[in-house]
């Protein structure tokens, strides 16, 4: 049975059935299930952990929502950048094993130029690019091209004895202290958001829907570091910026994007009742944030205290291009 997520239904309520939205593009119907509306409670009460007893889930694969350059990949689902270098033997170096080693290095030293000149073009948040940072902030210029040269090698260097070439690849994460939101941390305001206890609305969510997903595909969503969300009236709902804290944890990003939603509902992690809000608008020059209908605005009004609760059980995805 298919959840159809009513945009004259949704007010301050969660309908109570499994499934998948109606195209963007068309009217939904007005749903015929059962609403129950849940009010918000006070969130004063004692603090949980960030993942209480829900099971964090993960569903983006490596890949998924990646954007290639000729320097190099930004790998979205992956929360990685990479890029690949190559050096040349010296054949007239006698010493083959010197002339090899040599030319590795030489591999990474291109393939860090790489990944740097990769990570410019990392959209940070609707308006500006990892470059305007780097271009604004010395300090920032100089932390990236300190994670840059402490990127972790993928696996050993590949030596090709027909071209006389050794091809080195290298990672680095976009999230997470050791990666490129540490590097950038300084430039973005709001960092550090005070800590809030889980209200009784946000508890009922996770019991009840396997996650919440915003399908930006056909208006245009673009993937970025920190997506702002906006309700009906313009105003800013979220910024996932000040939840900077939480991405990243333990090796993944608590915010997930796809690109194929009917391969999300087929995974037995998200198939019960994921709920899926279509983004019929979308703005910022990048194209990366997310404007709310009515509706929409007044159900989701709890997401601001309950977003470290998704993102701490693997349940905030973006569906992007």
């Amino acid at each position: 049975m298919k959840l159809i997520i009513s945009t004259l239904a949704l007010g301050a309520a969660f309908l109570s059935a499994c499934g998948t939205t109606a195209s963007s593009s068309e009217r939904v119907p007005e749903a015929d299930h059962a609403i129950t509306a849940i009010e918000d409670s006070d969130t004063s009460s004692e603090a949980v952990e960030l993942a209480p007893e829900f099971e964090p889930v993960r569903f983006s694969i490596p890949g998924d929502v990646a954007e290639s350059s000729s320097e190099g990949q930004i790998d979205w689902s992956g929360n990685t950048v990479r890029a690949t270098g190559t050096g040349v033997v010296d054949t007239r170096n006698t010493n083959r094993a010197q002339a090899r080693l040599m030319a590795e290095r030489a591999a990474v030293v291109v393939a860090q130029r790489n990944l740097l000149e990769a990570v410019k073009g990392v959209r940070v948040d609707s308006e500006t690019r990892v470059e305007n940072f780097m271009t604004d902030y010395d300090v920032i210029y100089t932390r990236v091209e300190g994670v840059v040269r402490n990127a972790r090698q993928l696996g050993p260097a590949v030596y090709d004895s027909l071209s006389g070439t050794v091809e080195v690849e290298l990672e680095m994460d976009i999230h997470g202290s050791q990666g490129l939101s540490g590097a950038i941390s300084e430039a973005l305001t709001g960092q550090g958001p005070v800590p809030v206890s889980m209200s009784d609305q946000t508890r009922d969510f996770l019991q009840q829907y396997s996650a919440l997903v915003f399908d930006g595909s056909q208006a245009g969503l673009q993937p970025s570091m920190y997506p702002k969300i906006y309700d009906a009236d313009g105003n800013l709902l979220i910024d996932t910026s000040q939840y900077a804290s939480y991405l990243g944890a333990g090796g993944q990003t608590a915010m997930q994007f796809i690109s194929d939603l009917d391969a999300l509902l087929s995974q037995p992690a998200f198939s019960g009742s994921p709920l899926v809000v279509n983004v019929r608008q979308i703005t910022g020059q990048l194209g990366t944030d997310i404007v709310l209908g009515r509706e929409e605005s007044d159900a989701l009004g709890w997401l601001k205290t309950g977003l470290p609760f998704l993102m701490g059980a693997g349940k905030f995805l973006l569906s992007v291009i």
